[in-house]
């Protein structure tokens, strides 16, 4: 599910309005670093997964 979310998400970054696909000037890894590193501060699908279900665990442990 990640993978097809991130392709998704490239796909819109990187796709022309005609269905073609435009030259990538920039890795995706990039993209996905924080704002003051230089990126785009996207956050990959998995780590905000990742993070959403700790939280999650987070609450149940604490009674939350």
């Amino acid at each position: 599910i990640h993978s097809a979310f991130n392709k998704d998400l490239a796909r819109f970054f990187w796709q022309a309005a005609n269905g073609r696909q435009k030259y990538h000037v920039v890795k995706w890894a990039d993209i996905c670093m924080p704002k003051d590193r230089g990126g785009l501060g996207i956050t990959a699908s998995r780590r905000m997964n990742v993070a959403l279900m700790l939280r999650w665990v987070w609450r149940i442990l604490h009674g939350e």
